[in-house]
């Protein structure tokens, strides 16, 4: 997302229409997202490198990038306290919904989903890296691309999260600063789980954890409590979803067959 952004900016500001300017930033910057989880996937796929150990330090390495380049080569002359790359200008911005304060990306969010659920639901390959995830050994045993598999996956998670800092960078700050890095990628496996990995259960739970997200500034005025509430709440939920993972498929009320 992050490196998704800076990419969008950087081309932002060298096309000229509005229309231009949007499709171009939104174009590379999910390609720049796509390329960057590849990466890990040919690391897991011809390595065996775990993918999560490696997304997460892989982290560290596009946030030193994103200050290197919006503090050296692309850095806007007039950005004194905030280093940042050039605005893209307001004629360039993605603006909001008719009659709402909310900005496209939602329906950007809304569209991924079902995108998700048709490809991995409905189609060939989504079925195929679903048994991939499941049972590598099966899908290697019924003659399927394993490797390719795990790398387009990786790809295609890639391509929405560089794709959402396309839209973070187009509809909120009009240009690539520190401001990218929000942790979202945290929240988002925390909202994956919470869904069972169903796109469709997505749109629910990050509905909810970012309605709690939101309500910080709320839970300071109106009660007075610390901004880590939210944290709090949000590490609750977890724990009941972790909780009710060991009573799920249970029946009560049964009394376990007998052996004869």
């Amino acid at each position: 997302m992050v490196l998704g952004g800076l990419a969008a900016a950087a081309v932002g500001i060298h096309l000229h229409s509005p229309m231009s300017v949007k499709v171009g930033m939104f174009v590379v910057g999910a390609l720049m997202g796509g390329a960057w989880m590849a990466g890990a996937g040919l690391l897991r796929a011809y390595r065996g490198v775990n993918e999560t150990i490696s997304t997460l330090l892989l982290n560290y390495i596009a946030i030193a990038l994103l200050n290197h380049l919006v503090e050296g080569p692309l850095r806007d002359p007039a950005s004194l306290n905030k280093p940042s790359t050039l605005p893209i200008g307001d004629d360039n911005m993605l603006g909001n919904l008719p009659g709402l304060d909310v900005h496209w990306g939602l329906v950007f969010g809304l569209v991924a989903c079902l995108l998700a659920w048709f490809v991995m639901q409905r189609t060939t390959f989504g079925f195929a890296a679903r048994m991939v995830g499941g049972n590598v050994r099966a899908a290697l045993l019924n003659g399927l691309p394993v490797r390719r598999l795990i790398v387009v996956a990786t790809f295609l998670g890639g391509l929405t999260a560089g794709l959402a800092g396309a839209v973070e960078v187009s509809a909120i700050h009009g240009n690539a600063n520190a401001s990218l890095v929000t942790g979202y990628g945290y929240t988002g496996v925390l909202v994956a789980f919470i869904a069972r990995g169903n796109p469709l259960g997505v749109i629910p739970v990050a509905l909810l954890l970012g309605g709690i997200g939101a309500s910080g500034g709320l839970l300071q005025r109106v009660f007075e409590l610390p901004d880590a509430t939210v944290n709090v709440l949000q590490g609750i939920l977890f724990l009941a979803i972790l909780f009710s993972e060991s009573l799920y498929g249970r029946r009560w009320g049964r009394k376990p067959a007998v052996a004869a």
